[in-house]
């Protein structure tokens, strides 16, 4: 989830009679019912189940921005048999199939947005927020667990058997700071490499290395620079110059 759009990605796994549905169900639609189903059949059933996909979702959204479907745009739909469909279509073996969802939002999330998402009852699912939100409350999602990675929050669970989630966003105030201490840093490691470069300037005789070795570490050379400079005038000043 990012904070203008969102894609939602699905997993299906099907497996005994409702493999042996499928496969003859591809053969009938796409193919020429002669018990077997070949590449070209998996991809023409590809592009039928994506129209579908996409037909029922106009009709039934499964995704809400603060509570309405009209700041939710429909923007791609994709869909993948597995190429365990090929073969005879008495063939009881699992097949899981793919597909993506990808929806705009017509207003940008952000802290006080409220996501809400419609999924399988009891199926798993794994939320990635947007980077630099947190979930301040959710609703509907069952085993509920949080993560954080690549500076983003996970919400891992499932869905409850009102089959419905909602999230509600709120800033991440940890990174926040983190991203805010890293600026400060940042601009104390200009001002240290100024203060350096001053330094170096004003030196004089030999003995001095103006030049930073070639990888070594900025942080380790601007301190050694400033406290040369330090020393250099508590010298001057105890000498009288």
């Amino acid at each position: 989830m990012e904070r203008g759009e969102i894609t939602w990605n699905y997993d299906e796994k099907i497996t005994d009679n409702e493999a042996i549905f499928f496969r003859n169900l591809i053969d009938r639609e796409t193919g020429n019912n002669d018990n077997f189903v070949n590449a070209w059949e998996i991809l023409k059933m590809e592009v039928l189940l994506g129209d579908k996909m996409e037909k029922t979702i106009e009709e039934e959204p499964d995704v809400k921005l603060n509570s309405a479907s009209d700041t939710v745009e429909l923007r791609d739909v994709e869909f993948w048999i597995s190429k365990e469909a090929l073969g005879r279509t008495e063939k009881n073996s699992s097949i899981t199939n793919r597909a993506s969802v990808t929806y705009s939002f017509k207003e940008e999330a952000g802290p006080g947005t409220d996501i809400w998402l419609m999924g399988t009852p009891n199926s798993s699912v794994t939320i990635t927020l947007p980077q630099g939100l947190d979930a301040e409350l959710t609703e509907g999602l069952d085993n509920k667990s949080l993560e954080f990675e690549n500076n983003r929050t996970l919400l891992r669970g499932n869905f409850g058997p009102e089959k419905n989630i909602t999230i509600w966003l709120s800033e991440n105030e940890s990174l926040k700071a983190e991203l805010l201490a890293m600026e400060m840093n940042r601009d104390k490691s200009a001002e240290n490499k100024s203060a350096e470069n001053k330094s170096v300037e004003n030196e004089s005789g030999a003995g001095v290395n103006k030049t930073l070795t070639a990888g070594e570490k900025a942080e380790v050379s601007q301190p050694s620079g400033f406290f040369k400079n330090i020393l250099k005038k508590i010298n001057r000043s105890l000498n009288g110059a």
